[in-house]
């Protein structure tokens, strides 16, 4: 009798042990989503359940999960369909948009039942790298055995401090003001070459025929409704003198 009172324990044992393998912040060979962490993957009797943290590396980013997201194992070549998943859009849902960059998302993914004997697994949402930026959820050689004590974390940004520059002493070389009045140096010809270039091509403008004689046309039309306006004389004249319609020439010291 005791000895099957024990069998029967030890059968019981057995059974809880095949449908309840759990393992925490699983260790991960190659992932294609750098901003993803499984935190959890563990299977009971009807699903086998990848739990996961996703972190925004950007603000306004986004996240949607595609149904044909699989797992295949070290047991056989079968595929381990989705099922169901909690707290994460599914395509063709309206994505999750994260606020700001550093924000989290924790959600979980039910898939059918792997085998008891497995030992890795693939977790795959689309197979093969994109070039427009966009990663799925891609994790491969993902460990069952071995669970990873501790929170894992994305590391969204690395800010290195630089040391200020130096500070010119007495008797110390002025690089940083030889560097710019060379800059300057070679800034100002550039400037006054195009500058002639502009003033060359203004007067080629008022040499075409008649031209000259439209800006006067122009110009007394201007007086006529400043004084029309109610302007005095010597005002229109001065109106038109410091605020011509035609933009006065750019002039280049030297030329």
């Amino acid at each position: 009798m005791k000895k099957a009172l024990f069998l029967t324990v030890v059968l019981a044992a057995t059974g809880l042990t095949s449908f309840a393998q759990n393992v925490v912040n699983p260790q991960v060979e190659v992932t294609e989503s750098a901003a993803s962490i499984i935190t959890k993957i563990e299977t009971d009797k009807q699903y086998t359940i990848v739990s996961l943290d996703q972190y925004a590396t950007t603000d306004n980013a986004w996240l949607i999960l595609n149904k044909e997201i699989y797992i295949q194992t070290d047991v056989d070549n079968k595929h381990y369909d989705y099922v169901k998943s909690e707290n994460v859009a599914v395509a063709p849902e309206t994505r999750y948009i994260f606020k700001k960059a550093g924000d989290k998302l924790s959600f979980k993914i039910y898939f059918k039942k792997i085998p008891a004997n497995t030992k890795s697994i693939d977790i795959i949402e689309r197979a093969g790298k994109r070039t427009d930026g966009v990663t799925f959820l891609n994790f491969y050689n993902v460990d069952l055995i071995h669970s990873s004590p501790g929170e894992q974390r994305v590391k969204v940004t690395d800010v290195v401090l630089l040391p200020p520059p130096p500070v010119n002493g007495p008797g110390q070389s002025l690089n940083g003001a030889n560097d710019m009045a060379s800059a300057m140096s070679s800034v100002v010809p550039m400037y006054a070459s195009m500058a002639k270039s502009i003033l060359d091509a203004q007067l080629a403008y008022y040499q075409q025929p008649g031209k000259i004689a439209e800006i006067a046309k122009l110009n007394k039309k201007y007086y006529d409704a400043l004084l029309k306006e109610g302007f005095a004389m010597d005002q229109a004249i001065k109106i038109i003198t410091s605020n011509s319609l035609i933009p006065k020439s750019t002039s280049v010291n030297g030329q």
